[in-house]
């Protein structure tokens, strides 16, 4: 199992790869699970890898149904995150100092 923490100083939201395959991932937040294709998360982790070498831009990823479960876009240093696991919703604002460590967790793809 592979944990990826988006946080900032008041709290943190975990995830964790629990499964995966050629074909999808699924993943866990609390008891709550999300199953994605594997070729969305790479495309996830090059958008957020560009948007936070750029400090610019936004990386979202679909679940199988191609709802966006997580979106973490940059903007001039702030960085908005919104996570929609389920059917609740949670949006809260960090920097990207606090993003290396997620990127790190998350892999980076050239």
């Amino acid at each position: 199992m592979h944990h990826i923490e988006i946080g900032n100083d008041k709290g943190t939201f975990v995830f964790v790869i629990v499964e995966a395959s050629r074909d999808t991932l699924r993943l866990a937040h609390g008891p709550v699970s999300e199953t994605v294709q594997t070729g969305a998360y790479v495309q996830f982790a090059q958008d957020l890898t560009r948007a936070f070498h750029a400090l610019q831009g936004v990386a979202r990823l679909q679940n199988e149904a191609g709802r966006v479960i997580l979106s973490i876009a940059f903007e001039r240093g702030r960085v908005d995150v919104e996570t929609a696991w389920a059917q609740v919703t949670n949006r809260f604002g960090t920097d990207q100092s606090y993003l290396t460590k997620t990127v790190g967790q998350i892999g980076i793809v050239e």
